[in-house]
C-alpha cells in the first residue's frame, strides 16, 4: 500500500511543479531606447497562466541610473513618483487581484532619461502576495541617446540620416549619414509622386555622404525615404528644379 501510495504521488509532482509556475512576464524586445530629456513609459505585462486567482505586488530588485534620472512606478495610472510604496508597507491599492486567464498593466514602471547620454537598468519582480515563490522578474536595459541634431530625418542606434539638401536641388541632392551597425542594410529610395521610383540608392557603411545627380529627374515634387533592412522608417519631400 505504501509503494502504491508513492507512486501515485510521483506521478502528482510534475503536474505540481508545472502549475507552480503560475506568472508569465510579456517583455519588451532588446533594449528600451530613449532620447536625453524624454520621459519612457514601460507598462510591466503580467499574465495568470493558472485557473485560480493570484494577487500581485510590485518589488524593485536593483536599479543602476544616472544621477540626473529618475525611475518610479505607477499603479492604474496613479504615479508614486516619490517610490513611498517601494520603502514602506505597501498600501493595499498597490496589491492588484488578477483572475485566471487574464494579463494586466496594472503597474508600470517610468524612466525620466535625464540631460546626459548612457546605458541604465533595472530589475523589478511582481510576486504573488499569497506565495512569494510564485513571481516574475522584468531586467529592463535601457539605452539612452544624446538629442537629435537639427536637420536630421532619421536617428537610432543604428543609422542617422540628414535631411536632403540643397531642397530644392538642381543638379545634386546631398544626404548626410552615419551607419553605426554595418550588420544593417541600409538604402534611400526615390518615389515620384506617382509612387514609381525614380531612384534606389545603398548607403555605404564606410562612408558618411551620399551625392545623387538630379538632371535626369523631371522637375517636380518627389519624395525620399530610408529603407533599413528593407523596412521603411522615415519619408520627406525633394523638390527638383531646372
Amino acid at each position: 500500500m505504501k509503494k502504491k501510495l508513492l507512486y501515485i504521488a510521483l506521478l502528482l509532482l510534475p503536474a505540481w511543479s508545472a502549475s507552480s509556475q503560475s506568472l508569465e512576464a510579456i517583455l519588451p524586445q532588446g533594449p528600451v531606447q530613449g532620447i536625453v530629456g524624454q520621459e519612457i513609459r514601460i507598462p510591466l505585462t503580467v499574465r495568470n497562466t493558472t485557473n485560480h486567482t493570484v494577487w500581485l505586488r510590485l518589488q524593485e530588485v536593483d536599479r543602476e541610473i544616472g544621477t540626473s534620472q529618475q525611475l518610479y512606478y505607477c499603479y492604474d495610472n496613479a504615479c508614486d513618483r516619490d517610490n513611498i510604496a517601494l520603502r514602506q508597507a505597501r498600501p493595499a491599492a498597490f496589491v492588484h487581484r488578477l483572475p485566471p486567464g487574464r494579463q494586466t498593466d496594472f503597474f508600470e514602471l517610468v524612466l525620466e532619461a535625464g540631460l546626459v547620454a548612457g546605458q541604465s537598468s533595472a530589475t523589478v519582480r511582481i510576486e504573488n502576495v499569497r506565495n512569494p515563490d510564485e513571481y516574475v522578474e522584468f531586467d529592463l536595459q535601457f539605452e539612452i541617446a544624446e538629442l537629435p541634431r537639427e536637420g536630421l530625418l532619421y536617428f537610432s542606434k543604428t543609422v542617422e540620416l540628414s535631411d536632403v539638401y540643397p531642397n530644392p536641388a538642381r543638379d545634386v541632392a546631398i544626404f548626410d549619414y552615419r551607419i553605426k551597425d554595418d550588420s544593417k542594410e541600409a538604402k534611400i529610395i526615390i518615389h515620384n509622386v506617382l509612387g514609381s521610383v525614380a531612384g534606389e540608392y545603398k548607403l555605404n557603411p564606410f562612408e558618411n555622404q551620399l551625392k545623387i545627380s538630379v538632371e535626369q529627374f523631371n522637375p517636380g515634387v518627389y519624395f525620399y525615404s530610408l529603407y533599413i533592412d528593407n523596412e521603411g522608417v522615415a519619408t520627406k519631400k525633394l523638390v527638383v528644379r531646372k
